[in-house]
């Protein structure tokens, strides 16, 4: 049938709508938070800010109205409760989840981004589309999703603005969303690449393990890079509150890395 192609997120033919990377409703919020009247998006495969938001045209009215929709309407409701708030360094803060729907929706981020920019991981990202549209939770037990607050940092003016010679300091704020990659090096064993998504003070780290695999490996992983990146904290589903800490990144480490090919190397 004419304009009806197949569905990325459902695998049927149907006719496609327009999805935005982030979702308008989000956004919205984040310009207001911000007080911003400018928008602009920094894409990584050009290194460089872009003044619209990118867009994905393969999904189905259905999965984008409906079935998506739901997620982004879960991830406003915690912006307006949590997000929304600037955490300070040291500030320990209780984080209340829906572990199903936080990891959904962080997934779907992922898998937009990553067909975005022929992503490396976009294929392993797909295989996760039956847990993204809710209809196999067992699938999710593969990914493993921790949490780290990352607190405003004091950062020479001119590190920012190459136009300033002077040491006057600002206290620069995680005020933006972002989402992309780390990689987690650990000597003598290798290094692990994780998708991560930043929503202002919350930043979410998402690692892959094959489907079929045991929990041995995801318990030594678990256990090397909290204690490798501090305030980490591992998210189960069988649990709905955390206590989260912010001693994890300085907002400028952070943005500064992000504009690099991987987003943080964990250090110590």
């Amino acid at each position: 049938m004419k304009n009806q192609k197949i569905c990325t997120y459902c695998k049927e033919e149907k006719k496609f709508t327009k999805e935005h990377l982030w979702p308008n409703s989000l956004h919205k919020r984040l310009y207001a938070a911000n007080e911003q009247n400018e928008n602009y998006f920094w894409l990584s495969r050009l290194q460089r800010t872009i003044p619209n938001e990118p867009t994905i045209k393969d999904v189905c009215a259905h999965c984008n109205n409906i079935t998506l929709s739901i997620l982004d309407s879960y991830i406003c409701n915690l912006f307006d409760r949590d997000f929304i708030n600037i955490i300070k360094f040291n500030e320990k803060i209780s984080f209340e989840y829906d572990y199903h729907l936080l990891k959904r929706w962080l997934l779907k981020m992922s898998y937009n981004s990553a067909r975005i920019h022929s992503a490396h991981d976009e294929k392993a990202l797909e295989e996760m589309l039956p847990y993204i549209l809710g209809k196999n939770d067992k699938l999710g037990r593969s990914v493993q999703l921790f949490a780290l607050l990352t607190y405003p940092e004091e950062v020479k003016k001119k590190e920012i603005d190459k136009t300033v010679t002077s040491d006057e300091t600002i206290i620069l704020e995680p005020t933006i969303h972002r989402v992309g990659h780390i990689f987690f090096r650990v000597p003598n064993l290798g290094q692990k690449i994780l998708r991560i998504v930043h929503l202002r003070s919350f930043s979410f780290l998402l690692a892959f393990w094959p489907p079929a695999g045991g929990k041995a490996e995801q318990n030594d992983f678990e256990s090397i890079i909290t204690s490798k990146m501090n305030g980490l904290k591992l998210l189960r589903a069988n649990e709905k509150i955390i206590t989260l800490e912010c001693v994890g990144m300085g907002a400028y480490r952070s943005l500064k890395d992000s504009r690099s090919q991987f987003e943080i190397t964990p250090q110590g």
